[in-house]
């Protein structure tokens, strides 16, 4: 397999809330030779199939997970993380191939898949250890604090179309989106940040030449997404 060029890629956005954490990170991200073959479509998701493993309350009455138990073809569960998913159709496993040049600050684990030979097209999960449980915080608190992200970014070269988030639900957990453009690569992404407790999972679905496959699997990811609250 013909190696990759270097993509560079959004990821490691870390809030002040998490441990460790000291500044924005952007680098550049490439993949190894020798990648493994994409899920098939019988792999796929299905959208609407629930998830499974046990489901509980938080004390601050929001709802939490306790245990993962994700099935369906391919799946990605790394060992110790807080959540686990399904490899969307068409996407390849990539994690062990994916390099970030950068500092990952307080980063815990950090999985990704990649269309087919495509080396800008991928969909990064990573996640970060609060310093506190983000379950008692507002969402307009949390919100505030990723406005300050997103300034750090823009300062790097990246826009939002809005730093109004667009509010969604992962696996039941509080998720904050985005959706950036880095101009001088011709990149574009839709990134979540989703609050359980105090893990923070971020969803960092980027692509340069094939949007509609990108965003068909994130909205795999995100719907099949297990998310629990400590690791």
């Amino acid at each position: 397999m013909r190696r990759t060029s270097p993509a560079r890629v959004l990821g490691g956005l870390c809030l002040v809330l998490a441990a460790g954490c000291t500044t924005t990170v952007t680098g550049n991200g490439s993949l190894a030779e020798g990648v493994p073959t994409p899920a098939s479509p019988s792999q796929s998701p299905q959208p609407g199939e629930s998830s499974s493993g046990t489901a509980s309350a938080s004390p601050s009455g929001r709802p939490t997970r306790d245990s993962l138990s994700c099935a369906g073809g391919t799946v990605i569960a790394p060992s110790g993380a807080p959540y686990c998913f399904p490899v969307p159709a068409g996407f390849t496993d990539v994690s062990k191939s994916v390099t970030v040049d950068a500092n990952i600050g307080s980063e815990r684990f950090r999985s990704a898949v990649a269309v087919n030979r495509r080396d800008r097209d991928l969909i990064i999960i990573t996640t970060y250890e609060l310093r506190i449980d983000a379950d008692p915080i507002g969402d307009d608190v949390l919100e505030t604090e990723l406005k300050s992200v997103l300034g750090q970014l823009a300062k790097q070269g990246f826009s939002f179309d809005s730093t109004v988030a667009k509010r969604i639900s992962v696996d039941g957990a509080r998720a904050f989106g985005y959706h950036a453009r880095e101009p001088r690569n011709r990149l574009q992404a839709d990134v979540y940040f989703a609050f359980r407790g105090r893990n923070e999972l971020e969803i960092n679905c980027q692509w340069r030449d094939a949007p509609s496959d990108v965003q068909r699997g994130c909205q795999a990811v995100i719907s099949r997404m297990q998310f629990k609250a400590e690791s």
